[in-house]
């Protein structure tokens, strides 16, 4: 009878120690106090993260990290790029030498469960493809039995080409390999990636994009988004709110050219709290009422951001697709800013 209120008590005990431990959790205070956002990158081709002749970081990736530092330091270019790998850009926010990774992660239970991290948002909907040689009469995703396919190990790739295979019964050889390897003419008959990887590996890396050609299969559903710690539940809405800032940018109209006259004469009460003129949203997220501004007038709404790297105007060429606006088919809508 007596141990009832002992473990009573202990159970207090672990809940306080809990309670502390998440208080301390205060990712945007320690950013703000080092003055630079720690954000992992994936060294890449142009288009999604890479390296520009100036030795600048550039990318559909990168924009968001600035984005992201627009908002909490005032500047996007207070930015300290963590060069991050398939492997390491999940234990990197573990071990702290991250606060937000901006890659092509997919969005799975599991990879929350076991790395202990959190997918805020969402910034890409995209689907997993194969791209073949046009000499190698590959012309379905049927046609891979008994031939070899190139992909990039410790990815969802990888798990979904398995589980195909397997399920298909496939006599099927997978080779861990990136594109590089495939398109320098190694024994791989297909590379498998998302979509959107293909198409950047055909604008950077082959002399004649003709050779190739890209099944009009897809493999599996994509949803890809930045990842933070699970711990801090104040980081991951202010992440979240950046990126559906240039969501809801882009439906009400709002670009980097006309922000400041949309400002001044807007009645729309949405856009109105997005800019900071009314609501509070600023302050639940611990940031002034600014923040929205400021990464807008930064990067652009979320058209200007996937056009500069990923649209018809660029070497990789794509169309929205499902990452238009829900009202021009799409899938992309941010929650009401109210």
């Amino acid at each position: 009878m007596k141990t009832l209120p002992l473990l009573r008590t202990l159970s207090h005990a672990t809940l306080l120690s809990t309670v502390i431990v998440t208080a301390h959790a205060n990712t945007l205070s320690d950013i703000q106090q080092r003055g630079d956002l720690n954000c992992g990158v994936y060294p890449d081709d142009p288009g999604r993260s890479a390296l520009d002749s100036e030795g600048k970081w550039q990318g559909f990736y990168v924009e968001f990290c600035r984005g992201v530092a627009a908002a909490v330091l005032n500047n996007p270019d207070y930015v300290n790029y963590v060069e991050v790998g398939p492997k390491s850009r999940f234990t990197s926010l573990v071990d702290k030498s991250t606060d937000v990774v901006m890659y092509s992660s997919t969005w799975t239970l599991g990879r929350e469960n076991t790395y202990q991290v959190s997918f805020p948002a969402l910034y890409l909907f995209d689907g997993q493809g194969f791209v073949v040689r046009r000499s190698s009469n590959i012309h379905t995703i049927n046609d891979l039995n008994d031939k070899t396919v190139c992909v990039t190990g410790n990815t969802t790739t990888q798990q979904n080409l398995e589980e195909f295979i397997a399920t298909q019964g496939f006599n099927t050889k997978v080779v861990y390999a990136n594109g590089d390897q495939f398109f320098r003419g190694s024994v791989c008959d297909a590379y498998s990636a998302d979509r959107m990887n293909l198409a950047t590996n055909l604008a950077n890396r082959v002399d004649n994009r003709s050779d190739y050609v890209v099944l009009p299969d897809t493999l599996s559903r994509e949803p890809i988004g930045p990842t933070v710690r699970n711990d801090d539940a104040q980081w991951q809405k202010i992440v979240r709110s950046v990126v559906h800032a240039t969501i809801l940018a882009e439906e009400k109209g709002i670009t980097q050219a006309n922000i400041d006259q949309v400002k001044q004469n807007s009645h729309n009460v949405e856009t109105l709290n997005l800019l900071g003129v009314s609501g509070d949203i600023g302050q639940q997220l611990g940031l002034d009422p600014d923040w929205a501004y400021r990464t807008i007038k930064a990067v652009g709404n979320y058209a200007e951001i996937y056009n500069r790297h990923f649209g018809p105007d660029t070497p990789i060429g794509q169309e929205r697709g499902l990452n238009a606006l829900w009202r021009d088919g799409g899938v992309l809508f941010a929650p009401p800013f109210k």
